[in-house]
């Protein structure tokens, strides 16, 4: 009697901090353009960026110039860059994963098979009659 109300408080307890956690990072908190176009200066032209915008669409390309109020990405098959005006921006982030990510990706990946290779076998052998 004593672990199912235990239980239940802690499931109350655990239920509670979720939600308020993802409340708390549901509000949008407002984004200074200062601080956008500094991120995007510090890209550089001629790097791959992609950014989300207050609308909540994602623009993916290259920067082809970096303004005062504003910038203009190209994409892949756009004839035209786009303009984009610091203020529209709420996210700014890289293109593409970095080659320090795409090391540890792929030793994570080498790892996990490794070991459910050998456990597997292990499972194997150890019910294996000889």
């Amino acid at each position: 009697m004593i672990v199912s109300r235990l239980i239940r408080l802690t499931a109350m307890l655990l239920v509670s901090a979720l939600l308020s956690n993802s409340l708390a990072l549901a509000a949008k908190k407002p984004v200074d353009p200062a601080v956008m176009k500094a991120r995007i200066q510090a890209r550089g032209v001629g790097q791959g960026v992609r950014v989300t915008l207050a609308d909540t669409t994602e623009v993916k390309g290259l920067i082809v110039a970096v303004g005062e109020h504003s910038f203009a990405v190209k994409a892949k098959k756009a004839d035209q860059p786009r303009e984009i005006e610091y203020t529209q921006i709420t996210g700014v982030y890289r293109d593409k994963l970095t080659r320090g990510q795409d090391v540890a990706i792929t030793v994570g990946v080498v790892a996990g098979a490794i070991v459910i290779i050998s456990v597997v076998l292990l499972i194997k052998f150890d019910h294996a009659k000889f």
